[in-house]
């Protein structure tokens, strides 16, 4: 398996994704909440009574009998006002002791109805309605973050991904230079048995071959089975449940690729990172916490206006018409305030979302400081990995000259086997070290790539489709 298809069956398969899908959601979903406080409540009764009480007088009504209807509607507006409308009618029927006071009196039954109108404007806390333009500035910012922590953990997944994959092209390299040693030491024990056929060396010496073989056989099983661990973890971060075997191929190692301006490196880097795109977000969403939080801190005052329509008459059709006429009225204009002397709760709340945006601001100074952090070790691991290669092949070349020769020597008696499985040993060191470098290398090639935010697209992976999959 090459490395964009392991990243992207991580990214396909993680259920870290799933979580932080369904934050977003959660977060998208507070935005219906806001939206409500411009829901208009409405409310309406119906109400019927029966009183009878005590006279003095027989001018004194002594049975009222009443049944009223109310209704009303309030609307808050974007603008921080209140737009409300009330509606109420009623009949009231009067019983008396005398049919002299029943004939004097005016409208009996009597129907009422009336008609408000008013105008509630707010002139300090409340104007403007940051609970409601802040509050959903603050949602939409806050889901913007969610979304981009949906892309951090798959960003986060990805490096995740590389180092196991780079782990295990790590102990292929192992494996491989165990089997060549294997390989070497059992020529050697080979060529000593048969010297020893003929008498040409004693027992030791054929003793020292059989534990370089045996040395070698251990660093190979060594070798085989923290393949075989680090496969088995990176098999199941790709939530695979096949037994087959994975081998990671990687492309040749790029020669000569030149590292980029430190500055233009942080810059790419923290315009592409996700993780530091939604703490901007978040840090917006902050902001605007904070405004309403000053804005509950304000007084209350408001100018209030009412207009409203007044009708009474004996019969019910008229009282209804009449009560959309102005020629019997209410209006009236009043100042309202209301404060609180301690606003301890309000005070609290502006200081815990000072902290919070305060918090906020640490925490992407920090992620700006490990993002220079994480481009200084690969740019210094590139930086020193190109000479250290280019040394640690020509050891490799070095060794391998020194090993045939000595070699030679020890065919030709003039050499023990002492120094040759010494020399044995120091091929099979440079040659790991050779590769191991030229693994390393490359390893922090692409950690350049992720510390810029450009790993995923370098091997052709569109981070928004695969966090945005169904």
């Amino acid at each position: 398996m090459s490395l964009d298809q392991v990243v992207r069956a991580v990214l396909q398969q993680h259920p870290k994704l799933s979580l932080s899908r369904t934050d977003a959601a959660i977060a998208a979903a507070d935005e219906q909440r806001i939206q409500s406080l411009l829901d208009a409540s409405v409310s309406g009764s119906i109400s019927g009574s029966a009183e009878q009480v005590p006279t003095v007088s027989d001018f004194q009504a002594a049975e009222t009998r009443s049944m009223q209807v109310k209704g009303s509607i309030s609307q808050p507006l974007a603008n921080g006002d209140t737009l409300g409308v009330s509606a109420n009618y009623s009949r009231t029927g009067q019983g008396f002791n005398s049919p002299l006071a029943a004939q004097l009196a005016r409208f009996n039954p009597a129907y009422r109805s009336q008609i408000d109108v008013s105008y509630r404007h707010a002139l300090m806390r409340g104007a403007d309605r940051p609970d409601y333009a802040m509050g959903l500035e603050s949602v939409a910012a806050k889901t913007r973050a969610a979304t981009l922590d949906e892309l951090a953990v798959a960003r986060s997944l990805s490096l995740t991904a590389l180092n196991a994959f780079f782990r295990l092209a790590s102990d292929d390299i192992n494996v491989g230079i165990a089997r060549q040693a294997v390989a070497r030491a059992r020529d050697v024990l080979r060529y000593q048995k048969s010297r020893q056929e003929f008498g040409l060396i004693e027992h030791a010496d054929a003793l020292q071959a059989e534990a370089l073989l045996a040395a070698r056989r251990t660093d190979l099983q060594r070798a085989q089975s923290s393949r075989q661990t680090d496969e088995s973890a990176l098999r199941r971060l790709m939530l695979g449940k096949s037994a087959r075997s994975i081998t990671p191929t990687l492309p040749p190692l790029a020669a000569n690729e030149e590292l980029p301006d430190p500055e233009a490196a942080e810059q790419q880097a923290v315009a592409r990172r996700p993780d530091i795109k939604a703490l901007d977000a978040r840090l917006k969403a902050a902001e605007a916490d904070l405004e309403t939080a000053r804005d509950i801190d304000a007084m209350q005052l408001d100018v209030v206006a009412h207009l409203g329509s007044r009708a009474l008459d004996a019969r019910p059709a008229t009282t209804a018409a009449r009560s959309f006429s102005l020629s019997d009225r209410f209006a009236s204009l009043s100042l309202e305030m209301q404060d609180s002397m301690g606003r301890n709760g309000t005070r609290a709340a502006i200081r815990k979302a000072e902290l919070a945006r305060q918090r906020l601001n640490d925490q992407r100074r920090e992620a700006i400081e490990q993002i220079r952090d994480d481009l200084a070790a690969a740019s210094t691991a590139i930086a020193t990995g190109i000479p250290n290669l280019r040394m640690a092949r020509l050891q490799a070349v070095a060794e391998k000259m020194k090993y045939q020769a000595e070699l030679k020597r020890y065919r030709e008696g003039r050499s023990d086997t002492a120094t040759l499985v010494q020399f044995e040993g120091d091929l099979r060191n440079a040659e790991l070290q050779a590769e191991l470098q030229r693994l390393t290398l490359q390893l922090a090639h692409y950690q350049l790539a992720w510390a810029q935010g450009r790993l995923l697209a370098s091997l052709g992976i569109d981070l928004q489709q695969v966090a945005s999959r169904p």
